[in-house]
């Protein structure tokens, strides 16, 4: 297993990572959440070889990396300028950017800002903006039993969001759309945690579920879709509360490039691992001519 380290950058600030590889490609993960550590991803550092480096990192305020004192810096805008810092220190020249789920409001950020430092652009299971994120929240919603739907109404009357079965019933609601086809749970999964704080500040202030009220809110990175001329590819689970948002991104992106996995939701990454990890090393061969 990748050890993990520490590299610094500009304002000492520090970020948590693992590498493996050499380049001169470099794959630079970014996980969701927000707030997620990079565990569940580690199935990506199989790619690396000795031309490909891939490095998984903790963003600000996950693990041991560098965690701002006020909440409002925890920003889609912040954590872009955060890859840019990264891509600076580890001396990328040739930059493939995945950004799996939230990592990938990220992604589509800093490709809008630095497009011209990126190579190629790997969009999983992701959306381009709040209100896709509020779509998703409102078809798991309508989805679910009524009596689950009913319960989770009283219990956020009562603002019981950091209670057991508040938490267990989420789950229940979002497991179609999140680990449909997930058995048992994979080792890297166990080993993934998510960092309240930052998941609140961007997410949810008060951890009401299905709720998009952190400083995500207002973001919107559908506008950048028409001015993207970066080669990416967009992949998505059949069954992800994200699917409709990723084939829209898929279309207005021209240069992008669209895989469904047919027996995945949300954790594609883990539902369907083979096919996901064959997925982005043929796309990135391509890229890379091999």
């Amino acid at each position: 297993m990748a050890r993990a380290n520490l590299i610094t950058v500009p304002g000492r600030r520090s970020f948590e990572y693992v590498s493996r590889g050499k380049g001169p490609a470099t794959l630079l993960v970014h996980p969701g959440g927000p707030g997620l550590t990079y565990h569940y991803l580690r199935g990506l550092l199989t790619l690396a070889n000795s031309n490909l480096r891939v490095i998984l990192f903790h963003p600000r305020g996950v693990g041991h990396s560098w965690a701002p004192k006020n909440r409002s810096e925890y920003t889609v805008g912040n954590q872009a300028e955060d890859v840019e810092a990264l891509r600076r220190a580890f001396g990328i020249r040739e930059l493939h950017l995945l950004g799996y789920s939230a990592g990938g409001f990220t992604a589509l950020e800093y490709a809008h800002r630095y497009e011209n430092r990126l190579t190629s652009l790997l969009l999983c299971a992701t959306a381009g903006s709040a209100e896709e994120v509020r779509a998703a929240n409102r078809l798991m919603l309508s989805s679910a039993a009524p009596r689950l739907r009913s319960r989770l109404r009283d219990l956020a009357r009562a603002k019981a969001f950091a209670s057991a079965e508040y938490e267990r019933i989420a789950e229940r609601i979002a497991q179609p759309f999140q680990t449909r086809f997930l058995t048992s749970t994979p080792p890297d999964w166990k080993s993934t945690r998510l960092y309240p704080a930052v998941y609140h500040a961007m997410m949810t202030r008060t951890g009401a579920e299905f709720v998009v009220d952190g400083t995500l809110a207002a973001w919107d990175g559908r506008k950048y879709y028409s001015k993207i001329e970066t080669p990416s590819v967009v992949v998505v689970g059949k069954y992800d509360y994200f699917l409709e948002p990723s084939m829209e991104m898929a279309e207005r992106i021209e240069p992008a490039h669209l895989r469904v996995l047919p027996h995945s939701s949300h954790m594609e990454v883990l539902e369907q691992p083979r096919e996901f990890l064959g997925t982005i090393r043929e796309f990135l061969e391509d890229v890379t001519g091999g």
